[in-house]
Order: structure tokens, then C-alpha cells, then sequence
């Protein structure tokens, strides 16, 4: 701790576990903060204890004269119809929203709006001591107007009376559909149970339960609120152990049986890298170093240089992971495309220190979300130049190690012209028309005396002169024909 922040006042904490099972905090959403609950008049109050819901009747007050006494009673007949004035008439009185006739009351139902309260606590400050308990979950009270719903199905079953007064007394058939329920299987019935429809019928079936309320200015509700105090105040909590004994707390040893076994090895510094560069996409050699360990500590420049060479590739004296490592599952771009359409965009950052990612869609010929994903692995976007390096380049490694930098480079270069080998294969058309064997004739080769094949030597000619003679005779034949296919032609 700085000494430019002193500590002012130190406060002894504890924890209070008598209310922890049943401690709720409620919060009121739609009601003014500037109103207080102390004038409220709770008339029943009901829960649901499997599925954690309260629900609060509070009274209004009839007599006031903010409250239009005919409205009341409108609303009453529209949810419960027209009550009869017959005192014996019980069973109907159990099913009506408003017993008096009048709405009289507004209901207040919960929600849960977290399901995860682990973290939190309610805490007293008292006597300069803070007194915490965990809470079991947070309620939020909105107003429910579920006699409306009630108003609806008033009106439904009346036109269903009026319905079946109106049509005649005889039976009328109905078509009847059969329907098989298929099997369900674990996963099925799993996500059945987890569905909305579900839900919702697992917390209409659950009975409310008449709960007992309590203003806060009875003495019932203060011994509840005593409750939150800790009984057990004195000294010998974990704060004032050492500081040795409290990281054993927090952090107990391994069983027997996980003791004796081997300490875990330190992989090789080539997985490190790999591992590291996978995650920090680029990294400069002097941070890549205070990462990387071996068994006898931090990694020397010679070894670290040594191992990048295989397990890594250099742009701009930059170290970022090799593609064939980073594309290894199947996507709906094949990995060797993926590989080589990003060895293209680190070729291109060791050329320029801009690229722009219209040209090297129109290069890579890929997806354009791929081809963004690429891209924004290495670099990041400029709007006044395009896209550039995560990071800037490394000139004080470059200037080190010229030696590695040239070998980049000839690698980056070898690189390229895989990639530009891999556009010319594409380029070259599947199949190809099977061309002819006869000879295409024109009026030029027609007009030209046409070479022969088959040339003769003379001692060929000496010892085959009866055959010559019929050569030569077609040969006529064949210059007669040439001559008149020219004519035509012309």
C-alpha cells in the first residue's frame, strides 16, 4: 500500500448465519421511492414455497376521496358479476376476487429477476461493526391484474350459455382425430421440462399458502431484525493469522493420494510458444522471452531463437503462429485455403505497412467473413490508411538479427509462390474440349502447297519405284483437288 493512502479507520467484520435460510431481499419496481411502506395496510399475504413466490393483498382505502366509489363497483361486478344479497350463499363467496363487492384491494405478486445470489448479503453497521448475512434470493413485487383475466372468461362462458340456449337440444356429432404419442426419449422429456408451458403449469398447480405478516413496528419484527447481529464478537478470525497460514486456508493441500505423485512437467518451449502465440495472435521477442520457461528458469535469447524458428514465423520483427497450427479443424472454408490466404496477408505486411482487404478478398478469393476474420487476427483497422499491424513493428529486433529476418523473408517469399501456384492450378479449367484430329482447312492453307509427311530419301526412291509412281499419281490427284477446293474457296 502506497503512503500517499493512509488507512483511516479499521472496522471488524462478521458474519451472521441465523437468518441465512430465510433471508429475502423485496424490491418494489413501480412503486415512487419518495413512498414509505408505513402507512400501508397489508390485508392477506400467500406463498408458494416450492417455487419461491409471495404474494401481497394491500387494502385501499374505500373512503378516500381520490377513490371514484362507482368505478370500484363496476370493476367488482365486471370480475365477480352480480352478487346476491342471500346471507346462506357461501361456496360462491370463497371463488369471488372482491368479497365486499367493491374493489377494495390491489394484489402484489413476485418475480425472481436473478437466479444466481450467492454474492450477495445484507450488512448492519453498528457500533463501528459490520454485521453481514447471505440472502437466499431477491423478489421483485409488481401489481397483478389477473382479474382481468377473470372479466375474459366471465365473458366467454356467457357466450357459450347464450350459444347452446339458442341451438336445439339433440346431440350433434363431432368429427373425432386419434392421435399416437410418440416415445420420449431422456433428452426430450429433459427439454420438456425446462420449456416455457412447463414452467408456467409446474407454478399453476402449486396451492398458495396463507403466511403470517408482521408490520415492522412490532416487536416480532424487531427480534427478526436481531437476528442479523452475529452473536460471536470476539477476536481470532482468519484476517489476523500470518500471512503463510492464510494462503494455506485459501488454498488447502492435495489429498494423500494426489501428494506423492510427480511434479508436473514444463512443456518444451516450443509448445509454450505455440500455446502463447495461439492466444496473443502477435507478440515482440522481448515479451515473448518473459513468458516462456524452462526447468532451469527464464529461457536464453539464443534457445528462444532456436525454438521460434519451427514453431513460429517473423513479420516486421513481429512472432506470430504459424497458419498449419492455427487452421486445423474442419470449417466450411477448407484449412489449406485458410492457410494460405492468411500466409498472403502476412506476406503482403512485409511488403507494406498498409493493406487493403478489398484486394485481398479479390486475391484469396474467399467468404468475406473469412477473409475478415483473417485479417483482424493480425491486424487491426486505420480509417485513414486501411488496415495495419496489431502492434507496431519491432525495429530493434530487426536490427539485431538481420540474419533471422532475411530467413523470414525467404520464407514469406517461398511462401508466395505456393500461393500464387495454388492460383494458377485454379485458373486452369477442369476439362478440356477434345480436340480434333482432322485438320482445320482454310483458303491460306489451301492456296499453300501443304508439306509432306512422309518424305522419301533416295535410296528409298532407288529400291521403291514402282510405289513412287502411284505416290506421284496421287500426288496429282491431290493438287487437282487442292486447285479446285481454291477455286471455290475464292
Amino acid at each position: 500500500m502506497e503512503e500517499e493512502d493512509p488507512v483511516v479507520q479499521e472496522i471488524p467484520v462478521y458474519l451472521s448465519q441465523a437468518l441465512a435460510d430465510n433471508l429475502y431481499i423485496y424490491q418494489y419496481p413501480v412503486r415512487p421511492a419518495n413512498r414509505d411502506w408505513n402507512d400501508v395496510k397489508v390485508v392477506n399475504a400467500s406463498v408458494k414455497p416450492k417455487n419461491k413466490m409471495v404474494r401481497l393483498e394491500i387494502g385501499l382505502d374505500t373512503y378516500s376521496d381520490k377513490y371514484c366509489e362507482s368505478k370500484g363497483e363496476q370493476i367488482a361486478i365486471n370480475t365477480d358479476g352480480q352478487q346476491e344479497s342471500s346471507w346462506h350463499v357461501k361456496e360462491k363467496d370463497k371463488s369471488q376476487y372482491f368479497k365486499r363487492g367493491i374493489m377494495d384491494k390491489i394484489v402484489y405478486e413476485s418475480s425472481t429477476p436473478c437466479a444466481e445470489n450467492d454474492h450477495y448479503a445484507v450488512a448492519v453497521l453498528q457500533d463501528k461493526e459490520l454485521h453481514c448475512t447471505p440472502i437466499q434470493g431477491i423478489i421483485q413485487m409488481r401489481p397483478s391484474y389477473s382479474y382481468y383475466d377473470k372479466q375474459d372468461k366471465r365473458k366467454q362462458d356467457k357466450n357459450k350459455n347464450d350459444d347452446s340456449d339458442d341451438e336445439d337440444n339433440e346431440p350433434v356429432a363431432k368429427q373425432v382425430t386419434v392421435k399416437f404419442a410418440r416415445q420420449e426419449t431422456e433428452v426430450s422429456k429433459k427439454a420438456k421440462e425446462k420449456s416455457f408451458e412447463t414452467m408456467s403449469q409446474r407454478i399453476a398447480d402449486e396451492f398458495w399458502y396463507d403466511a403470517l405478516w408482521k408490520p415492522s413496528d412490532t416487536d416480532h419484527a424487531e427480534l427478526e431484525r436481531l437476528k442479523l447481529f452475529s452473536a460471536t464478537t470476539s477476536d481470532g478470525s482468519a484476517l489476523t493469522v500470518r500471512a503463510r497460514e492464510y494462503i494455506r486456508d485459501l488454498v488447502p493441500p492435495p489429498p494423500p493420494d494426489e501428494a506423492d505423485t510427480a511434479p508436473t512437467k514444463i512443456p518444451s518451449p516450443s509448445d509454450q510458444i505455440k500455446d502463447i502465440l495461439l492466444r496473443a495472435k502477435l507478440m515482440t521477442f522481448n515479451d515473448l522471452r518473459a513468458f516462456v520457461r524452462t526447468d532451469d528458469g527464464p529461457i536464453s535469447e539464443s534457445a528462444l531463437l532456436s525454438a521460434l524458428s519451427g514453431a513460429a514465423c517473423c513479420v516486421r520483427g513481429l512472432w506470430a503462429a504459424r497458419s498449419p497450427d492455427l487452421y486445423t479443424r474442419a470449417a466450411p472454408v477448407p484449412p489449406r485455403l485458410m492457410c494460405a490466404a492468411r500466409d498472403h496477408v502476412l506476406y503482403l505486411f512485409t511488403q507494406h505497412p498498409y493493406v487493403d482487404r478489398r484486394k485481398i478478398a479479390a486475391a484469396v478469393r474467399l467468404p468475406a467473413p473469412q477473409v475478415l476474420e483473417i485479417i483482424s487476427s493480425v491486424a487491426k483497422f486505420n480509417e485513414r490508411v486501411g488496415w495495419e499491424l496489431l502492434i507496431p513493428p519491432d525495429t530493434a529486433f530487426e536490427a539485431k538479427y538481420p540474419d533471422v529476418v532475411q530467413r523470414q523473408n525467404l520464407y514469406w517469399e517461398a511462401r508466395q509462390r505456393l500461393f500464387n501456384e495454388m492460383l494458377i492450378g485454379e485458373n486452369v479449367p477442369k476439362r478440356q474440349r477434345k480436340k480434333s484430329q482432322r485438320d482445320s482447312v482454310s483458303s491460306d492453307t489451301l492456296m499453300s502447297p501443304k508439306p509432306r509427311c512422309n518424305s522419301v530419301s533416295e535410296e528409298d526412291g532407288d529400291r521403291k519405284r514402282p510405289k513412287n509412281k502411284s505416290a506421284t499419281g496421287s500426288g496429282k490427284r491431290t493438287r487437282n483437288m487442292s486447285s479446285s477446293s481454291a477455286q471455290d474457296a475464292t
